[in-house]
């Protein structure tokens, strides 16, 4: 199965979201009938700081997305969403380096970075493929679509904990200390995502 083009929204949540993800199932039931959707859609409240959230939903490519958000029913979806959001959002695609199975763990990490310096970008990817090819790709990165000096990663964790006792062994420490001098890290978090199929 190819690799989805992954869209990501990060937003600010309302009372109503943080209570009960299921508001959303509505949203979800008319994405579902998307061409090129590939369900099912994640949701979840930032763990540090539930006042945020993501949305994660896999494409066959950007085009099927944009072709939703050019439909006439778009508007519909988008007072579908209204009770989750609380204002700001923003939206991102990536196409990661393999399926991003790290939506499906009981932990979700969401790592945002952008590029120092362009010449970098050949390093940088190189320390990420030795992370997620040690984790066995339970860790996935890839540049936006939008900008290509910012990089998404995601990594599945059993738990908070288990990131951080991971991250803090000698050799993933001192990559990280590296990519860390090379890139800016402009968001760190973590998140228990709620799948929805949609039908």
């Amino acid at each position: 199965m190819p690799v989805p083009t992954t869209e990501l929204v990060i937003f600010d949540t309302t009372e109503a979201i943080r209570n009960d993800r299921s508001i959303l199932r509505p949203a979800f039931e008319m994405v579902a009938k998307s061409n090129g959707i590939q369900m099912p859609a994640y949701v979840g409240t930032q763990i540090e700081n539930p006042a945020k959230g993501y949305v994660f939903m896999n494409w066959d490519s950007l085009a099927h997305h944009q072709a939703m958000m050019a439909s006439p029913s778009y508007a519909t979806l988008l007072e579908a969403l209204k009770p989750a959001y609380g204002g700001w959002s923003k939206m991102y695609h990536v196409i990661f380096n393999a399926n991003p199975i790290a939506l499906q763990q009981p932990v979700t990490e969401v790592l945002l970075l952008t590029i120092k310096n362009p010449s970098h970008r050949t390093e940088v990817f190189e320390i990420l493929t030795k992370i997620s090819d040690s984790t066995k790709k339970m860790l996935v990165f890839g540049p936006t679509l939008e900008d290509k000096n910012v990089i998404i990663v995601v990594g599945g964790w059993q738990s908070v904990g288990a990131h951080w006792q991971m991250v803090a062994n000698p050799e993933p420490k001192a990559a990280l200390e590296r990519l860390y001098t090379l890139a800016n890290k402009d968001h760190l978090f973590h998140s228990t995502l709620t799948p929805f199929k949609g039908k």
